[in-house]
């Protein structure tokens, strides 16, 4: 096992490398936050004074760098023009489909100065689908080492955007090149597969400050962000997912939800027998359905990720131990108990998926009484069932930060 994740203070500068794991859990603790997938930057108290003004001087004298769709070779990508945000035509990198088919633009090579800070700015939109399995990535490559480059998510939130404009999102990516004899090269890249994305040219981000940040005021309703590939930026409610997304349908529903009465319980309300009444129960009623559908494929995926963790885990643990310079006699309480955990955790999981299997058919055995006209009787199942999906799932997150910790001692068995 390798100390292959870089480490560095809170103003940038390297201070070491740690274990993946051990990485994991100083951001899962809040000690540490994400930079890359090979990178994170520890927290840090107040800076003093004088630390401060340095800041404030290389920020002034930062150096900016944004997209020329000229100086880009593209693999199933295309440049386009387009009106951009100053009601201009600028050319726009478009690049990715729906479909799994990988998409790549690559910049000519930039020779840069060592030791010294830049910054890669540009507007994104898209990259996002309803599933969150899209691809959707910027590089920062030095030397054309393609094995050691940086890699920055632009999706979920990995990397939160300066502004937010029509549904497209400015992004400024720091960077500082290797204080090295002679030029720098540089090379960035997009990549992009199972969701379409678009790049345009951006300016400093002083330049924008006069502009109010415009987010996406439904975003909680919807999995994927603004696509310029739909008409109004999401599919419309005739179209593959409108129904649910669409800003159209996300009115009507919210709409709907003012106008019902709530009694003292959950859905313990009334209505007068009027058609109107009755389709407003119906609707609720299908909302904590459609709830308890969520929160099932979350617990789902959460169980998914730990059992990936757990097998991480005990690679980890079997690298450690048969490493011919670990003195496994040392430390051979701690490692049957790791071993001893890691069945145990593993049969967890094993239980757990199978309660989830049988949530699922509760759920569409509650499915046909719904279809029966029966709204009590749905009211109090879909209730008994949420009460238990709910505590199924606080159960897996503990079971996650067990694994967390297990992974953080298996790791520190190697420091």
């Amino acid at each position: 096992m390798t100390k292959n994740i870089l480490v560095t203070d809170a103003n940038g500068d390297i201070i070491g490398t740690t274990f993946p794991k051990r990485a994991k859990g100083l951001i899962k603790s809040g000690r540490a936050s994400f930079v890359d997938e090979g990178t994170i930057r520890m927290s840090a108290g107040k800076a003093p004074p004088e630390h401060k003004s340095i800041i404030s001087e290389e920020t002034k004298s930062m150096i900016y760098i944004t997209f020329k769709g000229d100086e880009w070779v593209r693999r199933n990508t295309d440049i386009s023009f387009m009106t951009g945000l100053d009601g201009k035509l600028s050319e726009t990198l478009m690049l990715g489909s729906w479909d799994s088919a990988e998409s790549v633009a690559v910049s000519r090579p930039y020779m840069l100065t060592p030791g010294t800070s830049y910054s890669y700015v540009f507007w994104l939109n898209g990259g996002e689908n309803e599933s969150a399995n899209e691809v959707c990535n910027f590089k920062i490559t030095f030397f054309n080492d393609w094995e050691n480059c940086n890699v920055y998510r632009l999706n979920r939130g990995y990397i939160k955007p300066l502004l937010h404009q029509q549904g497209w999102e400015l992004y400024e990516i720091p960077f500082t090149t290797p204080d090295v004899a002679g030029d720098v090269s540089v090379t960035f890249s997009f990549t992009a597969a199972k969701a379409p994305m678009a790049v345009m040219p951006a300016k400093e981000p002083a330049a924008y400050s006069d502009m109010k940040d415009e987010p996406d005021e439904y975003a909680a309703y919807r999995p994927q962000r603004h696509n310029i590939v739909f008409q109004d930026g999401w599919p419309s409610i005739n179209q593959y997912g409108g129904e649910k997304y669409s800003t159209e349908a996300i009115r009507e529903k919210l709409e709907s939800k003012k106008s019902v009465k709530f009694g003292g319980k959950r859905f313990n309300f009334t209505f007068n027998n009027s058609k109107d009444d009755e389709e407003d129960v119906w609707d609720e009623l299908e909302d904590l359905h459609d709830e308890i559908d969520d929160m099932l494929d979350d617990i789902a995926g959460t169980l998914d990720d730990v059992a990936g963790d757990l097998e991480d885990a005990g690679e980890d643990l079997e690298d450690i131990t048969s490493d011919s310079d670990f003195d496994a006699s040392k430390f051979q309480a701690e490692i049957d108990n790791f071993a001893n955990e890691l069945k145990s955790i593993d049969i967890d999981i094993s239980g757990f998926t199978d309660a989830i299997d049988g949530f699922k058919k509760d759920l569409r055995a509650i499915d046909k009484q719904m279809f029966n006209g029966k709204p009590e009787a749905v009211r109090e199942a879909l209730n008994e069932l949420h009460s238990k999906v709910s505590s199924i799932g606080d159960t897996v997150d503990e079971l996650d930060g067990r694994v967390s910790d297990l992974a953080d001692d298996i790791s520190d068995l190697d420091d």
